[in-house]
């Protein structure tokens, strides 16, 4: 054997001893949660299939709330998560959590950003701020700057005010607006244009310093941190709540005369701002990787490792961990969420908000185990979000017993879907908002379907039809029986005046056991009839079996090759939607029994008009953080889809975008 082979067989006997010694030190892959999103999936699907030489692998998840519940529940070892997760985490010690490396945007520097008050040389210490004027960066909360963070110097110089014939945000807005003479706070105070306007009409000081104090909008030349700033230094204002990198980027670009300007510190007193030692009010941690307390020291020599791997691993990493350009810094001492987040003074004191008493929680009832536990996580993130007011989760054994917590007023609020519609009227409750798609499309519209060539014309024309329901009390049955009672003489009993009117039919979930049940409701039925399913219900109709069906079109459009144009259009050469009049044609509404939303939120029939804004402002706030728009790069949670992999949970799944709107 030559030198050349005797150096070629040492090469790949020293490359194959690495191998072997990178899959020793790494033998039990490490679960790393991420977070799929649209921002996300590109990186997540390049990356995770592959993985085989690497010590990790993908746990991929929905949202960062997701992935603390995953390493709760030892189904993931690590993940990134921002400083408010960590704030929620930092609720449930017995989790045995621990932060391991920080991902700064700057390796020397420990914190995200500090927020600092600067004034004007007319203000010598705390007590000089009262009936001054305010430059606030806005109310609009972004996934870095929430509410929590804007409110924490009002909160810390303005008693909190309470008065219970205002909304919470409205309190928050008198407070401000008695403390100060004037202030520019532009951009939206809240989500719906409406009551933003009429707070704005009512409060009218708190957009005087505003460059456009009629409109007081987002585009404002003194919105937002910089332009906080400038509301200062223009002479506007006395007095400014903004970052301090911003402010010392100001100070060093623009010809500004540092000496007409001081930093308030927290101990009521002033700071020359041109001192190289600011004082802050409170400061927002970086990102940071989370880890389980038995995986800890692992994640460190996995991160921290030196391994020369051709499959560049680390870097693929970094690349799921981090949405931009961060550094991983490993912390000194590895400290619990609530540990390490004391380093940081403020924060967790601004998450720490004073409530009012009597409490204005709202008490959200939930029917299973399985939505208590998603309504608590909901309760932290709204929490840790600064969303008002908060809620509790009221759990009861059932969507009855929900409907009966409201009546009874145990509870406030409950998500209702439309089937439960006769039941919310019957027990006197009253749907206050509504859960539905941005798109026409995705409506539940109900409809009787009968084949082409039929010699039904009108609903009237079924008299002695052999008809197929999803269910008994189902959308369906109950827009029929309505329809009808207004067009025709019915008796008390819409079972028995059902019928009457019908021939051979199949309703499931009829109580049958009742001798009074028509034997003819149910004689079509197959003994494994899936109630409440549009499709097996149209099987009905298909196979001969029945001359009407009542379902959802949207849930057989595809099955029966029924297509729609425009807003209402029907077209199929096999079947034809029955209208309530045979001189309309298929493009009315009218041929169309109701129209159904994906859900209401339902309240007591008395709720006062200032406690349905409070709910609408909550549900709104929470639509906005976790809906299916969201600020950041991942989701802090999600309000609507999936959760834990089941479906309607809370909220129905919608292929489409939910919005909150009120009714």
């Amino acid at each position: 054997m030559n030198v050349g082979s005797i150096s070629y067989h040492i090469f790949i006997c020293a490359a194959f001893c690495a191998l072997y010694e990178y899959g020793a030190v790494f033998a039990e892959k490490l679960n790393v949660c991420v977070v799929r999103s649209p921002h996300t999936s590109k990186e997540i699907d390049r990356i995770c299939p592959n993985l085989k030489l690497a010590p990790f692998q993908c746990v991929i998840a929905k949202d960062r709330f997701d992935c603390l519940r995953r390493l709760s529940t030892g189904e993931a070892d690590m993940a990134a998560l921002q400083a408010e997760d960590l704030v929620a985490a930092s609720m449930y010690n017995e989790y045995d959590l621990l932060v391991t490396h920080e991902l700064r945007l700057f390796y020397n520097v420990e914190q995200q950003f500090e927020m600092v008050v600067l004034v004007r040389q007319n203000i010598k210490n705390v007590g000089n701020v009262k009936g001054k004027r305010f430059c606030h960066p806005g109310f609009e909360s972004s996934d870095t700057f929430t509410k929590a963070l804007s409110m924490y110097f009002e909160n810390w110089i303005i008693p909190k005010e309470c008065n219970p014939k205002k909304t919470l945000l409205e309190n928050r807005i008198e407070s401000l607006s008695n403390f100060f003479e004037e202030a520019c706070i532009a951009g939206p105070w809240i989500a719906d244009a409406a009551l933003d306007t009429q707070l704005k009409s009512k409060y009218k000081n708190l957009c005087a310093l505003c460059d456009n104090a009629a409109s007081c909008y987002t585009g404002d030349k003194y919105h937002g941190v910089e332009g906080a700033i400038l509301c200062l230094t223009d002479n506007v204002g006395d007095i400014a709540w903004v970052r301090l990198d911003a402010a010392l980027v100001y100070f060093k670009s623009v010809d500004v005369n540092k000496e007409d300007y001081s930093y308030l510190c927290p101990d009521g007193m002033t700071r020359p701002v041109k001192t190289e030692n600011p004082c802050v009010w409170l400061k927002r941690p970086s990102s940071v990787i989370l880890t389980r307390n038995t995986m800890a020291q692992r994640v460190v020599e996995i991160i921290d490792s030196k391994v020369n791997d051709r499959t560049q691993w680390k870097s693929k990493l970094q690349d799921l961990l981090m949405a931009y350009h961060t550094t991983l810094v490993k912390m000194e001492t590895m400290d619990t969420p609530a540990d390490y987040l004391r380093r940081y003074p403020g924060f967790l004191s601004a998450n720490n908000r004073a409530t009012c008493r009597p409490s204005r929680r709202v008490r959200w009832c939930v029917s299973s185990n399985l939505e208590d536990r998603k309504c608590r996580w909901l309760r932290e993130a709204s929490l840790v979000y600064g969303i008002d007011p908060a809620i509790s989760c009221n759990l009861e054994s059932s969507r009855a017993s929900c409907l009966e917590a409201i009546r009874d007023q145990r509870a406030d609020i409950f998500v209702s879907i439309p089937e439960e519609r006769l039941q919310v009227s019957k027990k006197g409750l009253k749907p206050i908002l509504h859960v539905t798609s941005n798109k026409k499309n995705d409506l539940d519209r109900i409809v009787a379907i009968v084949k082409k060539d039929s010699p039904y014309k009108s609903l009237k024309d079924l008299k002695g039809a052999k008809a197929c329901f999803t269910k008994y009390e189902s959308i369906g049955w109950n827009a029929f029986v309505t329809i009808m009672r207004n067009i025709s003489n019915w008796g008390c009993s819409d079972i028995n005046a059902v019928g009457n009117f019908f021939g051979d039919s199949c309703v499931p979930g009829l109580p049958i056991t009742d001798k009074n049940v028509p034997h003819n409701l149910y004689s079509l039925c197959h003994q494994d009839e899936n109630a409440a399913d549009d499709i097996k219900t149209m099987s009905c109709l298909k196979s001969g079996r029945a001359d009407v069906v009542f379902v959802n079109l949207k849930n057989v459009q595809k099955e029966i090759n029924i297509l729609e144009e425009g807003s209402s259009n029907v077209t199929n050469k096999q079947y034809k939607i029955l209208c309530m009049d045979k001189t309309l044609n298929e493009k009315d509404e009218a041929c169309s029994l109701t129209w159904t939303t994906l859900a209401a939120v339902v309240a007591h029939e008395n709720i006062t008009d200032l406690r349905r804004t409070e709910i609408y402002s909550m549900l709104l706030s929470m639509d906005e953080f976790f809906g299916a728009s969201y600020p950041g790069f991942t989701p802090a949670f999600s309000l609507y889809g999936t959760y834990d992999d089941n479906r309607n949970v809370i909220f129905p799944v919608s292929i489409m975008t939910q919005v909150i709107g009120m009714i």
